[in-house]
């Protein structure tokens, strides 16, 4: 005679369900991430991205749809974990002139993780895909108003008068980062172009800023 589940034996079940999906969806964006990183948007395929991580293909249809679901997804969780940890060495008490060496710490570290590369594969995607296009401007945004928001602390904490609104400021320190990103992506050397060392020197400025 069969026996009807329990409520208290169906919860535990649908628990470790809810934990296999999440693991699985965890596994497939790491994956898609290195397929990228390492290969590019071209080979980013749906395929490609099961093999890497060594499950179904129906599992990437199942957890993201399509391609740009599964894309959507990488830079939404790539970025979501930066951003949380920029906000988190903003927070804390040291001069800004610090928090900058240690945001050009963080650019080496996005640069050999792969974070930076996935970041400009997605922005070349999203000149043929709009969606694509307004996700990547939605992350650029959010770097741009933790910038803004760092300045505005810095101007009333540290009494500094800025050159320029925050906004345009946060604008050029966002285009310093992105440029020097690029070259470095395209092969430019730091011997032919030392961009990382005119980032890090600009902190000097900063500190002479809060000096004065």
């Amino acid at each position: 005679m069969s026996r009807t589940p329990s409520p208290a034996t169906e919860a535990p079940a649908a628990d470790q369900r809810l934990e296999r999906g999440r693991s699985t969806r965890a596994q497939l964006l790491a994956a898609a991430a290195t397929v990228l990183s390492e290969q590019g948007y071209a080979a980013a395929s749906m395929r490609a991205v099961a093999e890497r991580a060594g499950t179904p293909l129906s599992l990437v249809h199942y957890h993201f749809g399509s391609k740009r679901g599964l894309l959507l997804a990488v830079l939404d969780d790539l970025t979501e974990q930066l951003l949380e940890r920029q906000q988190s060495m903003f927070a804390d008490d040291r001069p800004f002139a610090e928090q900058w060496r240690t945001a050009c710490g963080y650019l080496r570290e996005d640069i050999r993780s792969g974070y930076v590369r996935i970041l400009w594969e997605l922005w070349a995607a999203g000149l043929a895909d709009r969606e694509l296009a307004e996700r990547w401007q939605r992350t650029q945004r959010g770097w741009r108003e933790l910038i803004v928001e760092r300045l505005e602390r810095w101007r009333t904490e540290a009494e500094v008068e800025l050159p320029m609104s925050a906004r345009a400021l946060a604008a050029l320190i966002g285009n310093l980062f992105e440029g020097a990103e690029t070259e470095i992506l395209a092969g430019i050397s730091e011997e032919e172009s030392p961009h990382l060392e005119a980032l890090e020197a600009c902190a000097a400025l900063i500190a002479h800023a809060e000096r004065a």
